[in-house]
C-alpha cells in the first residue's frame, strides 16, 4: 500500500562531521585515526550506495595530506565512487564571527579550494565551526560560493521559531544575499548512537508527512565512532544502522542537496548570533564573551589582529598568510565539555603559526633594514589602555603598565622554534570547579615580572596554591607608570604598599626597567625598591616569573627543570631553595630557557597546573612553571634594594 500510494513517509539526512583542531598531539591524531577514521572509511566503502553527508575539515585534510596521503586517496576513490555529499567549512575550521570580515571569506574560499583538490568534488552546502551562526554571515556564504549551511535548531527556537519550522529547510537573508538553512535535530543527536536502532528509527519515523517533506538531520562528530566510544561497539551499530536505512521502506536518506531539489524552502526566516545549546550556556550566550571571560583566548585573537595588520601592510608572501589562517583555527579559543583554551599544545600551535607568519612577512618586507628594533605604544588588547611592544628580529616583548607592569608575551622567532615564552592558563573559577578541594582560582593572571610582599612566614605552597592573603602587598595589580620608552628600553615605576602591618602600611616606590639584549635573545630586567617612609621596613620582596617552554607534539615528554646546574626536578615537581640564583628550563620541543638572579635568593619553583571540564571528566593540565626570586631584605627610611633578573632562550 505504501509504495503504491506514496502517501506516509520521513526523511533522514545524516552529516558525519570530521575534524582534528591544529596543533593536536600526534599520538592522539594516530590513535583516532587508527580506531575511528580507517574504521569510517572500511564501513562507508560498503555503503556508499547511501546518499550520506559528510565534512572533513580544513585542518584534518591538511593533515591526512601530509601524514597519510594513502588514507586521503582511498577517501577520494569512494567519494568518487558513492552517492555521498561532502560539505565545504572554513579552511582551518574558524569561528567566523571572530573574523576579520576579509579573513571570514578568504577562509571559506580556501576551505572550498581544499576540498575541491583534495577530495576532487565542489561542495554546495557549508558546516559552519561549532555550528556557530551571525546574522550579517550571508553575504560571506555566497560569496564564497555556497547555497546553504547546516545549524542546530537551538538557533531557530531562540529567533523564535516553533518545532515543525525546525524539520524543513528555510531561506535566511543580509543585505539581499540568501542562504539557504537546515537544522540540526538536537534530540536525535542525544540518542544516535547511544541507544538501541529500534528507538532512532522510530524517532526518525515520527516525521512522517505524505510527501516527506519533513526531515531529522543527525549531525555530529565522525569520532563518535570508534573514539568516543569504543570501535569494538561502535563499527557493528554503525553498519547495522546503514542497513536498515539502506532497507527502510517508510524513511527516505537525502543529502541536503537532494531534498531542496526535491522540495525546496518552506518560507523565511531571520536567525539570531547563535549555536547548539551547550555552547549558548558556555558563551554565555555569545561567542566572542569567550574573549572577555579568558584572558589567554583574548591575547591570541588581538595577536591575530595585530598580526594581519603587519602581513597586510608588508605585503606578505602566501606562505605568512597560510601560517596565518591556520592559526585561525577554533579549538583553542573557547571552553565548555572539553579543555579547548585549557589545552597548552593547541595555545602553542596557534602563537607558532601567528609568530611564523609575522616573522615570514618581516623578512621577505625588509621590516628591520632600517633598524634593529621598533618600540610601540599600542592598544593591542583593545581594553583602551596602552601597551608596549619591542619588536627586534629574534623576538618580540610585550608589556602591560597597568597590569602590574608584566611581561605577557614572549615570542622567539627562530625558524622552526617559534613559540611564546609566556604562554602560561590562569586557574579560572569555572562553576563546575565549586567545592573541589585545594582550587583556589587564580586571583592575578599568570604572567612574569609581577612583584609580590610576601608575609614573612609564607611557603611555596602559599604562593602556588593561592593562599587568601599571603600577599600583603598592592602591587601585583598596580598600574605602573610608563616613565621611558627607547634604545632597547623600558622604564616602569610604582608606589605600592606593604600591608604586613595593618595600622601602618609602609609606601615602596619601585621601578623596574625592561632591556632588550643579546639581538633580542635576551631580556633584562633591573629592579629598584626603594623604601619611602621615616622608619625601618623589613618586606619579602619577589619577582615572579610563568614560563611555558615549548612542548613536542610528537612526544608525550615531560619537560625539566635545573636549578644552579645541581637539582634536576621534572616540571610536575615542586621546589624550594633558601639560597639560589639560576633556573634553567629544558625541553625536547623548543629551545632552553635560563632564568639567571642577580643576586642569591630564596628561589620556589612549582607546576602551573589547572583542571578543566573534558567528556572524560575533570583533568589536570600542565600549563607551565612558576618561578619566583624572594628576598628578605631591611630598608632604612630612604633606604634602596637592587636586584636583576635575566631571561635567556639559547
Amino acid at each position: 500500500m505504501l509504495e503504491q500510494f506514496n502517501l506516509v513517509k520521513s526523511t533522514f539526512i545524516f552529516v558525519l562531521h570530521f575534524h582534528q583542531p591544529v596543533g593536536q598531539k600526534h599520538s592522539i591524531m594516530q590513535r583516532i585515526q587508527q580506531n575511528s577514521y580507517e574504521m569510517l572509511l572500511d564501513v562507508l566503502g560498503d555503503f556508499r550506495d547511501l546518499p550520506l553527508t559528510l565534512h572533513f575539515s580544513g585542518s584534518l585534510l591538511v593533515y591526512w595530506r601530509e601524514q597519510y596521503p594513502d588514507f586521503l586517496n582511498r577517501l577520494r576513490d569512494v567519494v568518487r565512487e558513492s552517492n555521498f555529499e561532502i560539505l565545504g567549512g572554513a579552511f582551518s575550521e574558524s569561528i567566523l564571527t571572530l573574523l576579520p570580515i576579509e579573513d571570514r571569506v578568504e577562509q571559506l574560499k580556501r576551505g572550498r579550494e581544499l576540498v575541491e583538490e583534495a577530495l576532487g568534488v565542489t561542495p554546495r552546502g557549508l558546516w559552519l565551526a561549532e555550528r556557530v551562526w551571525d546574522p550579517t554571515l550571508p553575504p560571506v556564504v555566497r560569496g564564497a560560493g555556497y547555497e546553504y549551511v547546516i545549524l542546530d535548531d537551538e538557533v531557530g527556537y531562540r529567533s523564535g521559531l516553533w518545532r515543525d519550522d525546525t524539520h524543513v529547510a528555510l531561506a535566511t537573508e543580509y543585505a539581499g544575499h540568501r542562504v539557504g538553512v537546515f537544522f540540526i535535530d538536537a534530540n536525535i543527536r542525544y540518542i544516535l548512537p547511544w541507544r538501541p536502532h529500534a528507538e532512532v528509527l522510530s524517532y526518525i519515523r515520527g516525521f512522517q508527512t505524505h510527501n516527506g517533506s519533513r526531515y531529522v538531520l543527525w549531525g555530529s562528530d565522525a569520532e563518535k565512532f570508534g573514539e568516543w566510544w569504543p570501535r569494538e561497539q561502535a563499527e557493528p551499530w554503525l553498519r547495522l544502522f546503514l542497513a536498515y536505512l539502506r532497507e527502510e521502506r517508510v524513511i527516505q536518506t537525502l543529502t541536503p542537496s537532494e531534498y531542496l531539489k526535491r522540495y525546496g524552502y518552506s518560507g523565511l526566516a531571520y536567525l539570531g548570533p547563535w549555536s547548539y545549546d551547550k555552547m549558548v550556556e558556555w558563551s554565555g550566550g555569545y561567542f566572542p564573551n569567550f574573549l572577555r571571560k579568558y584572558r589567554e583566548s583574548n591575547n591570541m585573537h588581538k595577536k591575530m589582529l595585530y598580526t594581519r595588520e603587519k602581513l597586510s601592510r608588508l605585503e606578505a608572501p602566501e606562505e605568512a598568510w597560510r601560517n596565518y589562517y591556520l592559526a585561525q583555527c577554533n579549538d583553542a579559543f573557547w571552553h565548555g565539555l572539553f579543555g579547548g583554551v585549557y589545552i597548552p599544545v593547541l595555545r602553542q600551535a596557534v602563537y607558532e603559526h601567528l609568530i611564523r607568519a609575522e616573522r615570514i612577512a618581516e623578512e621577505k618586507g625588509g621590516y628591520f633594514l632600517g633598524s634593529e628594533y621598533y618600540v610601540k605604544e599600542v592598544d593591542f588588547d583593545f581594553d583602551g589602555k596602552n601597551e608596549i611592544i619591542v619588536e627586534t628580529p629574534f623576538s618580540n616583548v610585550y608589556l602591560k603598565p597597568d597590569d602590574g607592569g608584566s611581561l605577557f608575551e614572549l615570542d622567539v622567532k627562530a625558524a622552526g622554534l617559534e613559540h611564546n615564552l609566556v604562554n602560561t592558563m590562569s586557574r579560572y573559577a569555572e562553576q563546575y570547579l565549586q567545592g573541589v578541594q585545594g582550587f583556589n582560582p587564580d586571583w592575578h593572571r599568570r604572567t612574569s615580572f609581577r612583584e609580590h610582599i610576601w608575609r614573612r612566614d609564607a611557603r611555596l605552597s602559599d604562593w602556588i596554591d593561592n593562599t587568601p592573603f599571603v600577599d600583603v602587598s598592592d602591587l601585583a595589580l598596580r598600574r605602573y607608570i610608563v616613565e621611558y620608552v627607547g634604545e632597547r628600553k623600558v622604564v616602569l615605576s610604582t608606589v605600592g604598599h606593604d600591608w604586613s602591618v595593618r595600622s601602618q602600611p609602609a609606601r615602596i616606590h619601585v621601578t623596574k626597567v625592561y632591556e632588550v639584549l643579546d639581538g633580542g635573545r635576551t631580556l633584562k630586567v633591573s629592579y629598584y625598591w626603594r623604601n619611602m617612609e621615616r622608619r625601618l621596613i623589613d618586606p619579602k620582596i619577589s619577582v615572579e616569573l610563568s614560563i611555558m617552554p615549548r612542548l613536542s607534539y610528537s612526544e608525550d615528554e615531560v619537560p625539566f627543570y635545573t636549578v644552579d646546574d645541581a637539582y634536576r626536578r621534572s616540571m610536575y615537581e615542586r621546589f624550594e631553595s633558601p639560597w639560589s640564583r639560576t633556573v634553567r628550563i629544558t625541553s625536547k620541543g623548543g629551545p632552553e630557557v635560563i632564568i639567571e638572579s642577580s643576586k642569591h635568593a630564596e628561589v620556589w619553583v612549582a607546576p602551573i597546573e589547572t583542571i578543566s571540564r573534558t567528556e572524560k571528566g575533570l583533568k589536570r593540565e600542565l600549563q607551565g612553571l612558576g618561578i619566583t626570586f624572594n628576598h628578605a631584605v631591611a630598608l632604612n627610611p630612604g633606604e634602596g634594594f637592587e636586584a636583576q633578573v635575566i631571561l635567556r632562550w639559547l
